[in-house]
């Protein structure tokens, strides 16, 4: 994690920043930030698929519309442009001095704890960038896990005839062409949540502490937790077990930020479980995606940093 330099933002309350730009959290942190030419570096961890690159870009446009009076720049970690070292290059040449560097990632492992520190670093002491410090990862933030609880409720609400999410059906394509889950009895329901995975042990503990957190709300008969990698079980084996539950339905949950290839194997996945299980309905809700809610919770994350860094 990148550490704060001791002689970081100056944040006092004095002459300079009246009242209402105090108690209007965190617009006078934003407008004082920028007037001491401080920038927010917001960065993702990349993807081939430019679907997803786009909506870490728009999250970044989301979180400039909650926070005008900031300037906000969106980059890579890989695999998409712009990269790291050209967003920071882009700043200084706006005449930025300093940075606080917002990771979007689920949870804290080694791509916050060493890739992007080591990336920005670089970079930044390359254009004489002063680091003011870097966020925490989202882990089970009450908002996570209500964003993540609304992309469940979109599944559910079919049942009831609401519009079919993006993907959500374990079909290719509806014979149709109107989405035949749409109106159908779900009847009982089993909860398989797929996380990243990644080879730090309290990552994955925190995986499966959110789909606790998930199930405690809801009423899912069975549920369980599977990794893509580095966790167990991986994605097939909980994809198998789940076709071993007692239940009538089963909802694929992935807990990813945006598109990517990882989501693409998964609806294959599930869609070969419909055809190999066609006994019970599967289907799979949408990733987070860039949504307000999670722009709101990065700006107060890197708020938060800035404030400490006083």
């Amino acid at each position: 994690m990148i550490e704060p330099q001791s002689n970081s933002l100056k944040f006092t309350q004095s002459s300079e920043m009246s009242s209402d730009e105090m108690s209007s959290y965190p617009n006078g942190i934003w407008h004082r930030f920028s007037e001491e030419k401080g920038a927010v570096l917001v960065v993702g961890h990349g993807t081939r698929k430019a679907s997803g690159a786009a909506q870490l870009l728009d999250l970044v446009s989301q979180m400039q519309k909650l926070a005008p009076a900031a300037i906000i720049v969106g980059s890579f970690l890989e695999l998409a442009e712009p990269s790291i070292s050209h967003a920071i290059r882009s700043l200084h040449v706006r005449g930025i001095e300093r940075i606080v560097v917002v990771p979007v990632l689920l949870f804290t492992a080694a791509h916050a704890r060493e890739d992007i520190p080591e990336a920005v670093v670089e970079a930044a002491t390359a254009c004489g960038l002063e680091l003011v410090g870097q966020s925490g990862s989202l882990g089970t933030h009450s908002s996570v896990l209500a964003l993540s609880a609304s992309r469940y409720d979109e599944v559910i609400a079919l049942e009831r005839g609401a519009t079919c999410p993006q993907n959500a059906c374990a079909k290719v394509k509806c014979s149709s062409g109107i989405c035949e889950s749409r109106g159908q009895v779900f009847g009982s329901i089993g909860l398989a949540m797929v996380g990243r995975g990644t080879s730090d042990v309290a990552a994955l503990s925190h995986m499966r502490q959110l789909t606790q957190l998930r199930v405690a709300e809801m009423d899912a008969k069975r549920f369980g937790t599977g990794f893509f990698a580095g966790g167990e079980p991986d994605v097939d084996t909980l994809l198998e077990q789940a076709a071993g539950w007692d239940c009538d339905t089963i909802i694929v949950q992935p807990h990813l930020l945006f598109e990517g290839e990882l989501i693409e194997q998964l609806r294959g996945k599930v869609y070969a479980m419909q055809q190999d299980h066609p006994d019970r309905r599967w289907l799979i809700a949408r990733t987070l995606g860039a949504d307000p809610k999670l722009a709101e919770v990065f700006l107060e994350l890197a708020a938060e940093q800035i404030l400490k860094s006083a």
